[in-house]
């Protein structure tokens, strides 16, 4: 059973528009997603537990079903990371039905956006190549994401990832990345 409502707590803006996307094809098209950007990683660690209050009041004063914090584990183990943002919150309890989920994307978002070069081809309006069969193994993805991007005449702009997340094939970026796989049924329930 997928939320109706969803609060994330992302590092940035491009964060925000991938994974509000994503979300959204992963449930539906109407879900209300309220997102949170922090400023990157190191201040999300700080931050993120005075977000997770603001969301109790976010649907007519009511809670979000499911509050996610979402980082780059930027090649550390995704579940060590995980393991230490659940340790700020020990011991505090929320309102969200669905509780509060985290998620450590293995290297960073573009990893994701790197898995469908044919959802980038359909943005830049040409075939786009190379393909890449294991993005999260990729020790500089969005170097690699951009780089591809320039080759084609268009930049990296949270609207443009946000387009490319929306014509993604969720099966291909199953197939590819891993860490994907666990965010589908951390959404998905």
């Amino acid at each position: 059973m997928s939320a109706t409502s969803y609060g994330i707590i992302v590092e940035g803006a491009y964060d925000s528009a991938v994974y509000g996307a994503i979300i959204r094809k992963l449930t539906s098209p109407n879900v209300h997603i309220r997102s949170f950007e922090c400023g990157g990683k190191p201040k999300l660690m700080r931050t993120f537990p005075d977000f997770l209050e603001a969301l109790k009041y976010e649907v007519a004063g009511a809670p979000v079903e499911m509050a996610i914090v979402i980082v780059d584990a930027d090649g550390q183990d995704p579940l060590t990371v995980e393991t230490n943002m659940r340790s700020k919150i020990a011991g505090r309890h929320y309102p969200f039905p669905l509780d509060v989920r985290f998620h450590a994307v293995h290297q960073a978002a573009d990893t994701w956006l790197l898995a469908d070069t044919i959802a980038i081809g359909k943005i830049v309006r040409t075939k786009v190549t190379p393909s890449y069969r294991a993005p999260e193994e990729l020790q500089h993805p969005k170097q690699e994401f951009r780089k591809l991007l320039f080759k084609y005449g268009v930049g990296s702009t949270p609207l443009v990832c946000s387009r490319i997340a929306q014509e993604i094939d969720l099966e291909k970026l199953s197939e590819t990345c891993p860490r994907f796989r666990v965010f589908r049924e951390l959404v998905d329930c």
